[in-house]
This record gives structure tokens, sequence and C-alpha cells, in this order.
């Protein structure tokens, strides 16, 4: 590692624990419901169509976004999930609620219901930020979507962002085996529609990914979707689009320097906190049940903020897992809660160790 880069590691450790320590909650998830549209084949949650787990109400959601702009900073924005949101029928209920407290807003969506009217609901309300998940060109996308319609309702969708006023229009892509040779054209689709910013993940073995060992990538595939990111990142800024490696995992310093704008910092339960739509509080939407820390039903979100997330923070359970011989853990401290379960002994997937480090320099 360079000196230059060495000085950044410092710092930027130095910047977590300051983060950790203050612990500011700055964007808050609600999982309205677990039902969804589509039957996707990597769903970490197994979302589906009917689901009978008593779930939050309306009224209930309401009292929370009123919790949360009596008792938090303007700072704090709510993000909208689920499930899939655009099928919970008192959407515009509760996001008009969230305009009328002042609070900012994003939304991430499958694009199934998503149209130029649609759009222009959410505008009214205020929507500041969309997340859509873009997978692939046609075969690809159906074949993750498990749809025959999924692509056609995806482009429908993408042209009701890109028409609309919308400051942040932010794309996903879970990386698997059928899509990765198709990120170039994804890119010039995304660039020709106005978004700003695309974020590709690699699928891990979770939920229904758990059961389909085709969609994961091989280390090989692995590298060649760190080394894309690496060598277009700048072309394609110079075109307006940001692209990112997700928060899936730590990298050497020097490489994440190249694919990720901030360097990686899992923040689920630092500065990212979520309700599941069964009152559940935990970090990130997708962490496992072992990190949930408390109901919003019974307890105070306050006092669970500040007192409960230790596993999420401090993270010394890190110490009985294979983890805590490992020469990168003071800058890795276990890479992101979501690839973990409390108890296991290593993550479901470590772009260290699983990729030979000869590779990530």
């Amino acid at each position: 590692m360079s000196f230059l880069k060495k000085i950044q590691s410092h710092f930027h450790l130095q910047y977590k624990k300051s983060e950790i320590k203050d612990h500011n909650l700055l964007y808050l998830f609600l999982e309205l419901s677990r039902k969804c549209n589509l039957n996707c084949l990597h769903c970490g949650s197994d979302c589906k169509a009917e689901y009978h787990t008593a779930e939050l109400t309306t009224d209930s959601w309401i009292k929370i976004i009123d919790y949360f702009s009596e008792h938090y900073s303007k700072q704090l924005a709510f993000i909208i999930t689920g499930g899939e949101p655009l099928i919970y029928k008192n959407l515009d209920k509760i996001t008009s609620h969230i305009k009328s407290k002042g609070r900012r807003w994003g939304m991430v969506t499958n694009g199934m219901l998503l149209n130029e009217t649609r759009m222009k609901v959410l505008e009214q309300n205020g929507i500041y930020s969309l997340t859509i998940s873009v997978d692939g060109l046609e075969k690809s996308h159906n074949k993750l979507r498990n749809s025959s319609k999924a692509y056609e309702k995806l482009n429908i969708a993408i042209d009701a962002i890109s028409n609309s006023n919308l400051k942040y229009k932010d794309a996903v892509t879970c990386v698997y085996p059928d899509n990765i040779d198709e990120l170039d054209e994804i890119a010039e689709i995304l660039v020709a529609k106005n978004f700003i910013s695309w974020r590709l993940f690699r699928i891990f073995p979770s939920g229904r990914a758990f059961e389909n060992d085709d969609l994961q990538l091989t280390f090989k595939q692995t590298h060649e979707m760190v080394n894309w990111i690496a060598e277009n990142k700048q072309k394609y800024k110079n075109l307006g689009l940001t692209i990112n490696l997700s928060c899936e995992g730590w990298l050497p310093f020097e490489t994440d320097s190249q694919v990720r704008d901030g360097y990686f910092f899992c923040r689920a339960g630092v500065n990212i906190a979520s309700i599941l739509s069964d009152g559940n509080i935990t970090g990130c939407t997708n962490n496992h049940e072992s990190f949930y820390t408390g109901n919003i039903l019974t307890d105070d979100f306050n006092t669970i903020w500040n007192n409960k997330f230790d596993d999420l923070r401090q993270r010394n359970w890190i110490d009985k897992t294979v983890c805590k011989s490992c020469e990168h853990i003071k800058a890795c401290d276990g890479g992101s809660i979501h690839l973990w379960e409390l108890g296991q002994d290593k993550p479901k997937f470590c772009y260290a160790k699983n990729l030979h480090e000869s590779v990530l320099k």
C-alpha cells in the first residue's frame, strides 16, 4: 500500500470510530409489507404475494413517522421499502404524511407498477429519491425476477423515472452469471435515461438465493465485476452516471478506492436502522433475525437505538469467528452485517479470503 493510502486508511478508521460513537440516525427504512408482486429467484426476504404474519397497520406507520419527526433531527430521511411498496394500498397516505412533516423520503421498487401516472403522484407527495432494480437485459432480468413481463414493465418504469423531476435517480443491479457480460449495455441504458447513480451487488447466499447456486458468481466472475467497475468508473462518471460497488463487503484499501466513492463502511446500526413489517427493529432490512434488537410495538426506539445495537456497532462476537486471526480484521471488522448470522463462525462471503489475495491488491 502506498504511503498516501496508508494515511487515508488511518484517517478512515478514526472516522469510523467517531461515527460509531456518535451513531447519528440518518436513514430509517420502513418495510411497509413483505407482500410482493414478484417471486424473484434471489429474494433474501422470501417476499410473496401473500404474507400471513401480522403486519403493522397504516395507523401504526403514521404514529412511527410522527415519533421520528418529533425525536430526530431534520437530517433523518425515510426510505420506503418492502416487499413491493407500490402494492401497499395506503402508500399515498403514508408518503403524503411524511411530506406534511417536512421530511425527505425515498423508495425502493421493482418497477412492476410504476408508470407516468404513479410517478406524478409520488412527486406530488414529495419523493426525493427512487431506487429501481435493473437486473440485466430482457432474458437475464426476466429470469432473475421470475417473470416474463418484468423487463417490459421495467422499461415503462425507467421511462417514467427518466421523464420525472426526481432529484435522485438510482439503479441497482444484482450481478449474476447471466448478466455479468451485459454491464456495458446496462450502463448505456442508464446514461440515456438520465440516471445519476448505479450500484452493483453480488448476490449472496441468503433466502431463496441460498437454494439457487447458479445465481452465485464464481471467484473469477467476482473479480471480473470488481475490475469492470474500476476500469469504467471514470468513463461513466464523465457521462453523468456514478457507479459503485455496493456495501456488501470489505476490500483492500487500494482496490476499494477504485470501485467506491466512499471507503467501505457498513453503517447498519450506525447511521441506518429499519423497522420491519412486523415491527421488529434492526439495522438494514436484510440483516439476519439474530440482529433484531427489539420491536416498535413494545419498545421505545430511542432507548433501543442508544443501548441495544452493540452487536452491530462494537461487534465483540467477531472474536469467536475465523475472522479473529485474519490480518485484515482491524480494517474490515467482519465486513457487512448482512453477510452474518450471530453464532456462525464465518461470513457468507469474503472478498479478501474467498478471492485469492493476489487478485485484489
